[in-house]
C-alpha cells in the first residue's frame, strides 16, 4: 500500500506547510552519529523475542544514538489464522532481500554495513552490541534534523529532512524514510508458545520513499546544507501516538552504509 507524495526544496530555503495543528517539531542538533539497526523478524519466528529483547537493552543503552525498526519478511513472518494483523509489507520483502538473504534468526544489519572479517550485511545477535558501539564511535559525516507538521483531521504526515554536511561525500547519496509503529499486542510465537498478548515493537508499516531509498538531490560538500520533503495520510487502523518517523541517508552503489539516522514521533 504507498499512500505518499514527494517532493524537493531547494537547498537553504526553508520549507512550510498549510497542515499545522500539530508541529512544526525539530529534533536536537548536534554531531553524535545515529545508529540505525535494522532487524528482521516474524510472527512465526521462535527465536525472535530473544532478538527483541536485546534490540530493547541496546536502545536503552545508547539512548538517541541508536534508532530500530523491524522488518516482518521471509518464510518466519506469514501470520497464522488467529492472528489479527499482517505485518508484511512489500518494502520489507524487498530490503531482505536487497540486505539478506537471512542466514538465521534473530538476525539484523547494522547501518546496512559489510564490516570487516565478516562476509554479509546481515548478523547474528551476539554481534550486534559490538559493532553499534563501533559505528557510535565514528564522528558523523552529516547532521539530519527533521521537521514535521500532522494534520490529525485527514491524517496527512509531512516530513522534512534538513541535511548539513561536516565533511565532503563524494558518493552518490539516497534518503530512506520509513514509518514505524510501536506497541501493537498480536501473537507471537515464542519459546513458551503462541503468546497472543505479545507486544510487537518497531514496527515497519510503510515507507515515503522507494524500498531502496530516493536519490538525494541537494549538494554534500563540506559546508552544504539542503533539504527533501515527503509525505504520507496514515491510516486510521494505525495508532499515531504510538507511530514515528526514521530518516536515513546511505550510499548506494557498491557499499550501502548508512551514515546517518534521525527519528521523530508523529506526535512529538
Amino acid at each position: 500500500m504507498k499512500k505518499y507524495f514527494l517532493f524537493f526544496i531547494v537547498p537553504m530555503i526553508l520549507g512550510t506547510f498549510s497542515c499545522t495543528e500539530i508541529g512544526p517539531t525539530v529534533t536536537p542538533s548536534g554531531s553524535d552519529r545515529i545508529v540505525l539497526i535494522e532487524e528482521f523478524t516474524g510472527v512465526q519466528c521462535v527465536n525472535c523475542p530473544l532478538g527483541s529483547e536485546q534490540i530493547e537493552a541496546l536502545l536503552e543503552s545508547h539512548g538517541d544514538n541508536l534508532v530500530a525498526v523491524s522488518i516482518h519478511a521471509g518464510s518466519f513472518s506469514h501470520p497464522y489464522p488467529d492472528s489479527q494483523h499482517d505485518f508484511r509489507t512489500e518494502e520489507g520483502t524487498s530490503l531482505e532481500t536487497m540486505l539478506g538473504p537471512p542466514i538465521g534468526y534473530p538476525i539484523a544489519a547494522i547501518n546496512r554495513k559489510v564490516f570487516p572479517d565478516e562476509l554479509e550485511i546481515m548478523l547474528g545477535k551476539n554481534k550486534w552490541a559490538g559493532y553499534i558501539e563501533q559505528e557510535k564511535a565514528i564522528q558523523t559525516k552529516v547532521n539530519i534534523d527533521l521537521d514535521k507538521n500532522f494534520d490529525a483531521d485527514t491524517r496527512q504526515l509531512d516530513i522534512t529532512a534538513k541535511l548539513s554536511f561536516v565533511e565532503t561525500i563524494t558518493a552518490p547519496l539516497r534518503l530512506t524514510v520509513m514509518l514505524v509503529e510501536n506497541g501493537v499486542k498480536d501473537l507471537q510465537l515464542t519459546p513458551e508458545g503462541k503468546d497472543y498478548e505479545y507486544t510487537h515493537k518497531h514496527i515497519l508499516r510503510d515507507m515515503m520513499t522507494n524500498f531502496d531509498g530516493n536519490d538525494y538531490t541537494g549538494g554534500s560538500n563540506e559546508g552544504d546544507t539542503g533539504e527533501q520533503s515527503f509525505g504520507m495520510v496514515i491510516p486510521q487502523e494505525w495508532n499515531v501516538e504510538n507511530c514515528s518517523v526514521i530518516v536515513s541517508l546511505h550510499q548506494y552503489q557498491g557499499d550501502r552504509d548508512v551514515l546517518q539516522a534521525a527519528q521523530i514521533g508523529v506526535l512529538d
